[in-house]
């Protein structure tokens, strides 16, 4: 996953941070943008597609997108043009994996709305150089462990591997931005409303409650987890909360 900023930009310190709550508070100010805009209160799943359009004012468009030898991008972000890029070369695998889609999107999104400095856009590039381009990428560095063997054990690999990590995500940003596409996906009060219907001990429940929300279960499991909403403890055994997992635990000692 690259990030949002060049390589200069990124030398010279100058990647924002944000904190959890900076970032709900975005994600919910949007929100209440969109909820406007329809004119009714927003239910799951959250019209992201319409979010994008319409309040942050990006398209979206399915081209291909070149990858390195064993890379793996879903997407990529192209400022300039106020464009979210899928991968057709992806596109069965977005098909295979329901919540895909809308979480490539929303990480793009993301990448717009935390760390695109809008006001540079349509300043021209010093020595022609644009540095605009696509480089907001989604991507896996590599699809498959012996990949990562073969590649770091010749010089060409190696620098075959350095590419990818230099389109790769800063930790902070990618932590960012993924926070960001969960807290528009999943909003905060909205899916604490929902959770709380249901027994979240119970791993069919989980799923009915991703698709209820169209992201996968990975996803939700990480935002329940973030609201204090579930635990998961040894064996996969589901508790509703931190403080249910602490109590069970000190009964069975």
């Amino acid at each position: 996953m690259a990030g949002a900023f060049t390589k200069t930009q990124r030398r010279k310190g100058q990647v924002k941070f944000f904190r959890n709550q900076q970032i709900e508070e975005l994600a919910e100010a949007r929100l209440a943008e969109l909820e406007r805009l329809v004119g009714k209160p927003l239910t799951p799943p959250i019209p992201i597609d319409l979010l994008a359009e319409r309040i942050l004012e990006l398209n979206f468009l399915w081209d291909q997108i070149d990858e390195l030898p064993g890379e793996m991008i879903l997407g990529a972000l192209i400022p300039k043009k106020r464009l979210v890029v899928l991968n057709e070369k992806r596109r069965g695998l977005f098909q295979q994996k329901p919540g895909l889609e809308r979480s490539t999107k929303g990480h793009e999104m993301g990448h717009w709305d935390l760390f695109v400095d809008k006001a540079t856009l349509d300043h021209p590039a010093l020595f022609g150089v644009d540095e605009q381009g696509p480089f907001a990428f989604r991507s896996c560095p590599a699809g498959e462990v012996t990949v990562l063997k073969i590649l770091q054990s010749s010089p060409e690999g190696q620098e075959l591997l350095r590419k990818m990590n230099s389109r790769a995500d800063e930790s902070s940003e990618a932590r960012a931005v993924n926070r960001y596409a969960a807290a528009i996906s999943m909003p905060k009060a909205l899916l604490r409303e929902e959770a709380l219907k249901i027994d979240r001990t119970k791993w069919p429940n989980l799923y009915r409650l991703a698709e209820q929300f169209g992201v996968n279960i990975s996803a939700l499991r990480v935002r329940l987890e973030q609201l204090d909403l579930l635990r998961i403890g040894s064996n996969n055994v589901l508790y509703e909360s931190r403080d249910k997992a602490v109590g069970q635990g000190a009964l069975n000692l």
